[in-house]
């Protein structure tokens, strides 16, 4: 299976410029990335935060879908225990019909307490909430029925959905940060840093286990794709990569600090609040670099390591988080050209010769 390549986005917005402005540029950013031979553009969801401007994915999406061809649309992931079930079916059938089928979905509980708060649940729920909402999703999209018989949370009369989506049984699947619900979902899989042989030996393990089971998710996906999700920078030469990416990264890192707090960012103060819980502190607060949270380097630099990735075989997927803080789009061009150009023909090429003896 070739190694293909995604981006993870968040549509950051810091009130400089108007906001379709944002919208149009980054739709065209998405064209740019899709000629460059990118599989997926992934759009991350969040909640009144200015990390994400887009908290709706399936309307952004749909926007993106009438301006590319070939690019797969995945929102990762949709945090299905603040959507109404009926709502959700009806908004990715929709925009699978709109994308031709480029349709893919990420789905987790949410990584933010006050999110749940927002839409009337104890974040205590997420998970319960979110195997009880897949349930119903995907018995929606295999039947064209979306009814909440058996379910914990919701109680509303059935509704039969007017039209088809175009993906059957329905379009696949894919799970981040979580390899236990990856593997035993068979999900497609996103590591929130560098595939480890540890990590995809469980994925794996589950995967295998959960295939011999009735009624196994993603039954359609016979070769899922495994990757890691790092912020990318690359530049002329290391130096100015790294003094970039640092850059960035730190206004990233203040916007991603008061959309991880307890208490919703416009009613934050001056000061940067605490990460919501120790995980988020390890992975954001220490240094980018260290925790494999980005890399950075000039185009020789990233080939290389990411050919060498390449031919240990654990990785399928390479998604990079670009653009991210401050980011401008003569930066994000830079990245998007030496991708096309070199990085990805050097990395596909190590792909199919296979890992050293």
């Amino acid at each position: 299976m070739p190694i293909e390549f995604g981006i993870f986005d968040h549509v950051e917005f810091y009130g400089d410029g108007q906001i379709k402005d944002l919208y149009e540029r980054r739709i065209a950013s998405i064209k740019r990335i899709e000629a460059a031979g990118f599989y997926a553009y992934h759009l991350a969801e969040h909640h009144g935060a200015p990390l994400s401007v887009t908290p709706s994915a399936p309307v952004f999406l749909s926007a993106v879908a009438r301006e590319t061809t070939t690019i797969k649309l995945i929102p990762t992931v949709v945090c299905l225990p603040l959507h109404h079930p009926v709502r959700i079916f009806e908004e990715l059938a929709m925009l699978d019909v709109i994308s031709g089928g480029r349709l893919e979905f990420g789905v987790g509980k949410g990584i933010t307490s006050y999110e749940h708060l927002q839409f009337g649940h104890p974040p205590e729920e997420g998970p319960a909430r979110l195997a009880d909402g897949l349930k119903i999703l995907l018995r929606a999209f295999e039947t064209g029925i979306v009814s909440s018989e058996g379910s914990e949370f919701h109680d509303f009369a059935e509704m039969k959905l007017p039209f088809e989506p175009i993906q059957r049984p329905y379009p696949p699947l894919w799970t981040a940060g979580n390899v236990e619900m990856a593997g035993r979902g068979g999900h497609n899989l996103i590591s929130p840093a560098p595939m480890t042989a540890e990590i995809r030996a469980r994925y794996d393990e589950l995967r295998t286990a959960s295939r011999q089971e009735p009624g196994h998710q993603n039954p359609h996906i016979t070769e899922p794709k495994l990757g890691h999700n790092q912020a990318l920078v690359v530049a002329r030469t290391d130096d100015e990569a790294e003094a970039i990416a640092r850059r960035a990264w730190g206004r990233y890192i203040a916007t991603m600090r008061r959309a991880r707090s307890l208490v919703p960012p416009h009613l934050q103060g001056e000061e940067l609040p605490e990460f919501e819980t120790d995980h988020a502190r390890k992975m954001l607060g220490g240094d980018p670099f260290e925790t494999g949270s980005l890399i950075a380097g000039s185009v020789e630099r990233i080939r290389d390591v990411l050919v060498e990735r390449a031919r240990t075989g654990l990785v399928n997927y390479f998604l990079f988080m670009i653009p991210f803080g401050d980011m401008t789009d003569n930066e994000l061009g830079f990245i998007v050209d030496a991708m096309q150009a070199e990085i990805i023909p050097a990395v596909r090429e190590a792909a199919a010769v296979g890992s050293p003896a």
